[in-house]
């Protein structure tokens, strides 16, 4: 009820400032769900959509895979955790859009840049989580499986992967989001197709509504993954942490 109160409230704000300004400045509530519609109807929407969701899906997953390995090793290793602490201090400081003009010198134009700069940013979230996550794991049931002589394994599913499971998740949800802005941004500024792009295009064309129109549907798109995904996931590894082994 709250939420949705709030958002009439914001619909209602919206509608009532682009009543005195133009189109070009403030389009109001009903042109941005004309031009969304227009953007559904022709297919654009959902292909552009798609586009930017796999590139964004793609560096996550690439710099979950590297930022896993990168912060167990930090997380069972002091020296290397030394050694690396400044490149991730680094990577945390980067601005993006530097990343994305360093991406154009490198790889130029196109979408190897946005999976770049997404694998950039998401590294350093990771590497800091994962490391945390597996400095945090609990000694004594080390020293139990060693006992027990436990496959490595066992180790892993029964000892590691519960206790670093949630932080990754949580960490990923996070990251998810961040990357899919900041595909966006590497997408305006360097490639031809996905949503980037065709904000870049509406922009040289002054079509405000159409770019209030794509900020929605990211917008929707991002809630609906965290609200239909990602936290049920979490939410089911949650548990699995929680319940007792059955054998």
């Amino acid at each position: 009820m709250g939420g949705a109160l709030g958002l009439a409230t914001l619909v209602t704000a919206w509608a009532l400032l682009a009543a005195r300004q133009p189109e070009i400045i403030l389009p109001s509530p009903l042109e941005t769900w004309a031009a969304l519609l227009t953007l559904t109807r022709n297919g654009t929407l959902f292909d552009a959509l798609g586009l930017t969701l796999y590139r964004a899906a793609t560096g996550v997953l690439i710099g979950l895979a590297v930022g896993v390995v990168w912060g167990a090793v930090n997380g069972l290793s002091a020296w290397a955790s030394a050694v690396s602490r400044p490149v991730v201090s680094a990577l945390m400081a980067v601005p993006p859009v530097v990343l994305v003009s360093l991406g154009l010198i490198w790889l130029g134009p196109g979408a190897g840049v946005t999976r770049l700069v997404i694998v950039l940013v998401a590294l350093p979230l990771i590497v800091v989580t994962v490391e945390e996550a597996v400095r945090d794991l609990d000694r004594n049931l080390f020293e139990m499986a060693a006992a027990f002589r436990l496959p490595r394994f066992a180790v892993l599913r029964h000892v590691v992967a519960p206790g670093v499971a949630s932080p990754v998740l949580a960490a990923t949800t996070v990251t998810f989001g961040q990357s899919l802005r900041v595909a966006i941004m590497a997408e305006l500024l360097s490639a031809a197709s996905g949503v980037g792009a065709l904000v870049a295009r509406a922009q040289s064309n002054l079509d405000t509504a159409k770019i209030f129109a794509w900020t929605i549907a990211v917008v929707v798109v991002v809630i609906l993954l965290e609200t239909l995904v990602l936290n049920p996931v979490n939410a089911r590894l949650l548990r699995w942490r929680g319940a007792p082994d059955s054998g």
